[in-house]
């Protein structure tokens, strides 16, 4: 990755590299993860993250919206197994491993986030239910006080 010599103590050893690539296999390695702000494809920035919000604020996405964050996806998968495999054969520090380990994994943070745009799974709930679930638990808590109340009159 870099060019300038290393030192043979910075690089990462066989089995910091061997944790790192265990651990982007993890179940799950993407939650907490964030999105990248923006990534760079063909010359051009897309905000990845903006994108992402949009998506969750929009209501139906069109099918040609659809394709693009599928291409996009593709894209970022393509570029995740490029990373990796500087992770896995590259002479690196442990500081560049680190770098990659956690830009990987912001990868695979991003490409869940637009599969489930993609897919219309992901979408935000309108506040009006929340409020309506909340009057509703509201009353149903003040219907069984009241029994309560009844009963022990008894």
């Amino acid at each position: 990755m870099n060019q300038k010599e290393l030192n043979p103590d910075d690089c990462i050893s066989l089995e910091e590299r061997e944790h790192l690539l265990n651990g982007l296999h993890r179940y799950l390695i993407w939650v907490g993860e964030k999105v990248p702000e923006e990534v760079e494809i063909n010359g051009e920035n897309i905000k990845l993250h903006e994108l992402i919000w949009r998506c969750i604020h929009n209501k139906e996405l069109s099918e040609q919206e659809k394709d693009r964050l599928l291409e996009l996806v593709t894209f970022l998968e393509t570029k995740a197994k490029y990373d990796e495999e500087i992770l896995l054969r590259e002479d690196i520090t442990k500081e560049e491993a680190k770098k990659l380990y956690n830009e990987i994994a912001s990868f695979i943070r991003a490409i869940m986030d637009l599969k489930e745009c993609e897919a219309g799974k992901i979408k935000l709930k309108d506040p009006s239910d929340d409020i309506k679930q909340k009057v509703d638990d509201a009353r149903r808590w003040i219907g069984f006080l009241k029994n309560v109340g009844k009963k022990s009159l008894l």
